[in-house]
């Protein structure tokens, strides 16, 4: 049995490799698969095709799409990605093993899709360069079956004949990957033949490659610069990381060079070493690819696509968070437990920024106030920010996750006719189709109102048709929001929450009677240490005290004041217990200080 196994360890290593890739992607980076489907909407007609296939590369850039929209169910999506780099691997070995590589060197061949596995740190690679890849090394290998008679003649007119056909015809299939086959066919045929044949052979592929793509570039509206380095293999078309070129190099020479390397008796031996080699140096590699700041934010954002509220606060919990990406997604998901008022400050907070960040014109940065909007019941506030996201992709692609959330607040508006526009469009992809189909059928059948949703976010929303929201004043938004339904406890939670991340203890006192109608069974934490601090600077202690206070705020207030009379700068007053209070975001983060100046607390009897 085991001698049985050894004799197909090279498949065996393929296959532990595919695992390793698929327990990857469907693990620790589940959040980028969704990442990357999020940002491409792939629909199932003729004329979607057709868009793809009219500039060079279309082909490789369909298959990528295509196989990208799986990522929505990230097995799937991890899954292929796994046969991807398996493929990879084995088409590399592959072709040195037609130049007469040694089994022993069976593990150099991993070394590409490493490289390309740590190249996909960069969250912009799009799947459509893995697949151009393969289609390039499918065609060295159908050149090696016309060079070696596999099937083909051997005579060199015919070799001669398909590079002249092969590479204008694959320039527009694959994009500038084409480059790659003719330059493997250059050096194969200089070193293997050595002839005048040869080397006009492949002076005629490279020539004629530059050719295409300098006749491209006179037709297409695109810069040449594009053309060189591919349309559509990364999201930011002015953008192109030599990781790129370095990995198609490594494609072209590795199976040229594995046949040089000296044939080795001890086969174990050389195998094991170079997989253990290969292992801590790629997994080496490969975590220093993945910005983990990048990741974390991605991370976050997926947990809020999928709603789950209880692992985003369990991740904070674990590290905190920081910017107002992270923050935001962390405030949204206390809001939607209930928690918010509660535990507002048991997390890093930094200002308003960390509710509702300030609209930045990309991608990303509009989909957590986006998200908050919408369950706020702002709707047209949340329609806009993810149009405006969608606008932002860099390659102008169409985005799954967005079209729907803008066909969502259409249906919330009213609006039929648009929504219905952006559901036949979803009716069109392969799992957002019976979503759309029973979207249509809720409008059709005039069923909107009984969605529990949708009904309860159109009673959240502004009535007033005049209405002019302005962002910089956040808390009269948040205010008229709640008058005009009282039900809709989420937004004077997140009134009195801006207000006390404002350090606005007027208007938080001023909005503060509202709470009657919220029907809190008590007075949330942060309200009780914002209204506890300020009695007893009026008045130097808890008598008497209008609002009922639990016995543990005053106690942990009384600890805190005699620790900061002793030494404002004591490091215990920003560390749990006394880190995680209003007072310490208020008296000693370092922009309450500015704020508050000097002024020590009044002692309190």
């Amino acid at each position: 049995m085991g001698k049985h196994l050894f004799k197909h360890w090279k498949w065996l290593l393929s296959a532990l490799f595919g695992i390793v890739v698929a327990c990857y992607w469907g693990g620790l980076r589940m959040s980028v698969l969704s990442f990357q489907e999020q940002y491409q909407l792939f629909l199932t007609d003729t004329s979607y095709f057709c868009e793809r296939m009219s500039v060079p590369g279309g082909l490789a850039d369909y298959l990528g799409e295509f196989l990208t929209q799986f990522h929505f169910v990230p097995v799937l999506g991890a899954c292929i990605l796994a046969l991807l780099s398996v493929a990879l691997q084995v088409m590399v070995w592959l072709l040195a093993r037609r130049n007469g590589a040694n089994d022993a060197y069976y593990p150099l061949s991993f070394i590409p899709s490493l490289m390309l596995w740590a190249y996909m740190g960069d969250e912009n690679v799009l799947l459509s360069f893995h697949v151009a890849l393969l289609l390039a090394l499918a065609l060295m290998l159908l050149y090696h079956a016309v060079s070696r008679n596999e099937g083909f003649p051997q005579h060199k007119w015919q070799k001669m004949a398909f590079v002249l056909v092969s590479v204008p015809l694959t320039y527009w299939l694959i994009g500038p990957c084409v480059l790659m086959v003719v330059a493997y066919v250059a050096v194969y045929e200089l070193t293997k033949h050595r002839s005048l044949g040869s080397l006009a052979l492949g002076i005629v592929g490279v020539i004629e490659a530059v050719a295409v793509i300098l006749l491209s570039a006179k037709y297409l509206q695109y810069p040449l610069f594009n053309l060189f380095v591919g349309i559509n293999y990364y999201r930011y078309p002015i953008y192109q990381p030599g990781m790129q070129i370095a990995i198609e190099v490594a494609c072209v020479l590795l199976p040229l060079l594995l046949p040089l390397l000296p044939t080795v008796r001890k086969t174990a031996k050389v195998v094991g070493v170079s997989i253990a080699v290969l292992a801590v140096g790629g997994w080496w590699v490969i975590g220093r690819s993945f910005d983990p700041l990048k990741y974390s934010l991605i991370e976050y954002d997926f947990l809020v696509r999928t709603r789950q509220w209880g692992k985003i606060v369990e991740k904070a919990e674990r590290q905190q968070p920081t910017r107002p990406f992270d923050v935001s997604c962390v405030n949204l998901a206390l809001a939607m437990q209930g928690q918010l008022s509660d535990r507002l400050f048991d997390f890093f907070q930094n200002g308003a920024e960390g509710l509702f960040p300030s609209f930045q014109r990309d991608m990303t940065t509009p989909l957590p106030p986006s998200e908050t909007f919408y369950w706020l019941g702002m709707v047209n506030d949340a329609e806009r920010y993810a149009f405006e996201a969608q606008e932002a992709i860099p390659n102008h692609r169409k985005s799954g996750r967005l079209t729907r959330r803008i066909t969502e607040c259409n249906i919330i508006n009213g609006q039929y006719e648009v929504a219905m526009k952006y559901l036949r469009m979803l009716e069109r992809t392969v799992f957002y189709s019976k979503w759309a189909k029973e979207q249509k059928a809720m409008i059709r059948e005039g069923k909107v109102s009984e969605d529990p949703v949708y009904s309860r976010l159109r009673s959240y929303r502004q009535k007033k048709k005049d209405f002019l929201f302005s962002d910089t004043e956040m808390d009269q938004m948040l205010g008229l929001l709640f008058v005009q339904n009282y039900d809709n406890r989420m937004a004077f939670e997140y009134l009195m929450c801006y207000e006390l991340l404002q350090r606005d203890l007027e208007r938080f006192n001023a909005y503060y009677p509202l709470g009657k109608y919220a029907k809190f069974n008590r007075i949330p934490t942060a309200y009780q240490q914002a209204l506890v601090m300020q009695w007893t600077q009026q008045h130097g202690s808890f008598e008497g005290m209008p609002w009922s206070i639990e016995p543990a705020t005053c106690n942990l207030l009384t600890q805190f004041v005699n620790l900061y009379m002793k030494n404002q700068n004591d490091p215990s007053l920003s560390a749990p217990p006394f880190g995680n209070t209003f007072w310490s975001y208020m008296l000693v983060s370092q922009e309450g200080k500015e704020r508050q100046g000097k002024q020590p607390m009044k002692e309190i009897y």
